[in-house]
Formats: C-alpha cells, sequence, structure tokens
C-alpha cells in the first residue's frame, strides 16, 4: 500500500465514520475484504492456525486477531472508536420563541466552543418497532446539514474575544428548524423510510450530532494533495 492510498483510504474511513457504530461497520467491511471471519461471542470458537478473526460488542467495538502458526509473544493495537460529540437527549424537543431546537449532553472531553456555527448533521442507531410488531435495530446517518449551534452577534456579547464561557446545558443546544412544534420521532421514521424501512414505533436511540465537513488535506503541498484527493 502506498502512503496516497493509505491517506485516501483514511480520510474514505472518517468521513464514513460519524459515530462507533459506523466506525464499526466499517471495520467490519475492511475485514472481511482482508479474509477474517467474524465470530459470535455466544458461540464455541473452533480456531485454526495461521487464520484470521474477529469480533463485535454491542456494534460499537471490535477485536481482530490472527492466531499464529506457532507463538513466541504477541503485539497489540488499542484505539478508540468514539470521540468526544453532542448526544441527543431523550425527549429532545425544545419549542421557545419560535425555535425548535434539540437538547443534548456532551459527552466525552468535549471543547465545547468550536461546535459554534458548524453545519450539523445527525447519526447514530435506532432501535424500533417495525411493521410485524418485531424489534429491529438500524444505523441512521442523515448527512445533510440539519441544525446548527449560533454564535450571539459581537454586540450582543461584546467579551466574547476576550473571555467566553459556554453553559452545556442552554448555550449549546442546536436548532433544527422554526415553527411551534416538531415531531422528533416522525423525523427519524421518514429517515429509516427512505433507506426502505418501515418503522412503526422508534422505541430508543443514541444518536449524535456531527459536523457535515469533509475530512480533507491541508497544506500547500499541491501536487501530492492533487495525487492523492478523494473524487
Amino acid at each position: 500500500m502506498t502512503q496516497e492510498e493509505f491517506n485516501r483510504g483514511l480520510l474514505e474511513f472518517l468521513d464514513a465514520s460519524p459515530t462507533p457504530f459506523h466506525a464499526v461497520e466499517s471495520m467490519k467491511k475492511m475485514l472481511d475484504r482482508s479474509g477474517f471471519e467474524l465470530l459470535d461471542e455466544k458461540a464455541s470458537w473452533d480456531l485454526e492456525a495461521g487464520q484470521k478473526y474477529y469480533v463485535t460488542r454491542n456494534d460499537a467495538s471490535v477485536i481482530a486477531f490472527t492466531l499464529p502458526i506457532t507463538f513466541n509473544g504477541y503485539v497489540m493495537l488499542g484505539a478508540h472508536t468514539d470521540s468526544p460529540t453532542l448526544k441527543i437527549k431523550p425527549n429532545p424537543v425544545i419549542a421557545s420563541n419560535g425555535l425548535i431546537q434539540l437538547g443534548v449532553e456532551p459527552y466525552g472531553g468535549l471543547l465545547m466552543n468550536p461546535w459554534f456555527d458548524r453545519d450539523l448533521s445527525i447519526a447514530g442507531r435506532v432501535n424500533f418497532i417495525d411493521e410485524e410488531d418485531k424489534l429491529q435495530e438500524s444505523l441512521i446517518d442523515f448527512k445533510e446539514p440539519l441544525a446548527v449551534i449560533s454564535s450571539l452577534a459581537i454586540h450582543l456579547d461584546k467579551d466574547a474575544n476576550k473571555n467566553r464561557t459556554v453553559n452545556a446545558q442552554t448555550d449549546i443546544v442546536p436548532i433544527i428548524a422554526v415553527g411551534e412544534s416538531f415531531d422528533f420521532e416522525q423525523m427519524l421514521i421518514g429517515e429509516l423510510a427512505d433507506k426502505g424501512i418501515d418503522a412503526e414505533k422508534i422505541l430508543s436511540y443514541d444518536l449524535n450530532f456531527y459536523d457535515t465537513q469533509k475530512a480533507g488535506y491541508i497544506g500547500l503541498n499541491r501536487e501530492f494533495i492533487a495525487s492523492a484527493r478523494l473524487d
């Protein structure tokens, strides 16, 4: 694999993985293409020397390993699938002053100031009852900008460039629509329908906002950037 191919794959992985669930889904596809076999944690394993395997848990973590033919030690690598983000609360709709906002909870060591004035979308996992009254789950990713956390105009916050303290419960509340009411559950059902999935009732979800700006190269090495840029 060349440096350009590695970089291209990394950018594609980042764009396809706005949540831990999507990151694991992306890694599963990579492992499958590389000849790894998916194992069920609830089943008995019959492993073969020299083969490659992986398991997942809660669709949010993945463990991949190779079984050596001769054992003389091992190398272990680890990384997060999650990252600091804004998770959508249960019953999140806040209707006030003609604006519809969604209540969020900061997750992880979140730097809150960079979230202002970004084009935000929603992704994650939804659990629902389908038309056959069966419990199902699905990943969703709206991909398009849906919301924004607006900064106050400078004349309304004259100390913004000197000292900006952010209240996690009142200041970081994304605006998603205008109006007096909003059916968040119906929005999720509609997104599932766009994927060809019929959902009768949303039971729960694990969703977060993310910045829709794509991963990319930064710098003045234009020749290298041009040769490795995503289509």
